[in-house]
């Protein structure tokens, strides 16, 4: 795959794990066994208790937002894509409480995972601005949401990490996760960050994380990364990642983008992504801003567009 076809996967996997996620999201992994013994397989798989499957949330939004509006303006301007962030929690249904409050009264200073989910798209930035440029929007774009030393740093290590993959290439996810670790131990970050990242390369059994537990930027981390090299599929391990609950949306996109970086598009089930769609608040918004007023917005339509969009930047 060229940069620009592993770009669009980063993309196509991550908003297909969002809407995976959205079944379990918030749930305890014992309430998940108890629903589906069997295991989940299907987008729709609980439908009947949680009607909107699919549906896109700020893990995605956010994330095609802040794509968007370095396209619509051709540069990264972070007071443009702060001011579309909060013209976002006033479209209605798809904000959570949590980035409502956050953009309403200012960035958390918990080690909350809503950090990484704008990652990918500083991943496929990295190919088109210089290092401090883009380091500069990094750190002012991160810090709209999050004023946590761990989470930016955290962030830093994904975005390369994504930025990497379109790079090299990597078959093997042991060996890019080992790469990882070299890069945060090169840049000397966190020691907790190298030890979550040790953790997922010893694979050793992981314990059961409450959603609280489970949406700390480490806990993400670790758990995204012990699934990458645990998982020899994309679909066998985001079916696990959904079982777990927990902060299940952001665990499934990450996974689902490094995943399908490392995998190919072809490794996304299709009858997945044929399920997944944007909220009306994201729909709203992307009708506003570009040429897509009268048409039905897929998702991997997007991928791709907001792909092509973004590396024609540089």
């Amino acid at each position: 795959m060229d940069s620009r076809e592993i770009a669009t996967a980063i993309l196509t996997g991550w908003y297909t794990g969002d809407g995976m996620g959205s079944q379990t999201d918030g749930m305890h992994s014992s309430e998940v066994e108890a629903l589906c013994p069997d295991g989940i397989g299907e987008v729709y798989a609980l439908e009947e208790s949680r009607p909107l499957c699919g549906m896109s949330s700020e893990v995605s939004d956010l994330l095609t937002l802040l794509a968007q509006s370095i396209v619509t303006n051709k540069d990264a301007d972070v007071h443009h894509v702060k001011a579309s962030y909060r013209k976002y929690i006033q479209e209605g249904d798809g904000p959570g409480e949590h980035i409502r409050r956050i953009l309403q009264e200012g960035p958390s200073k918990a080690d909350h995972s809503l950090a990484l989910v704008r990652c990918p798209i500083h991943g496929i930035m990295k190919a088109t601005q210089s290092q401090k440029k883009w380091l500069d929007f990094l750190k002012a774009e991160t810090q709209i949401t999050s004023s946590s030393d761990l989470c930016l740093q955290t962030v830093l290590l994904l975005s390369s990490g994504f930025a990497l993959l379109m790079e090299e290439e990597y078959d093997d996810p042991f060996q890019f996760v080992t790469a990882l670790t070299d890069l945060a131990n090169r840049n000397r970050l966190d020691e907790r960050i190298v030890a979550a990242l040790h953790t997922a390369l010893n694979q050793k059994p992981l314990a059961v994380y409450d959603t609280k537990q489970s949406s700390y930027v480490l806990t993400k981390l670790m758990v995204v990364m012990h699934s990458l090299i645990a998982f020899d599929s994309y679909e066998d391990g985001m079916k696990a990642l959904v079982m777990r609950g927990g902060n299940a949306r952001t665990a499934c996109a990450l996974y689902g983008g490094f995943a399908a970086a490392l995998k190919g598009i072809e490794s996304i089930p299709e009858r997945w992504t044929a399920e997944v769609f944007p909220s009306p608040a994201l729909e709203s918004m992307i009708k506003k801003q570009t040429l897509f007023k009268r048409e039905t917005i897929r998702l991997e339509k997007l991928a791709g567009s907001l792909t092509a969009g973004l590396l024609d930047l540089a």
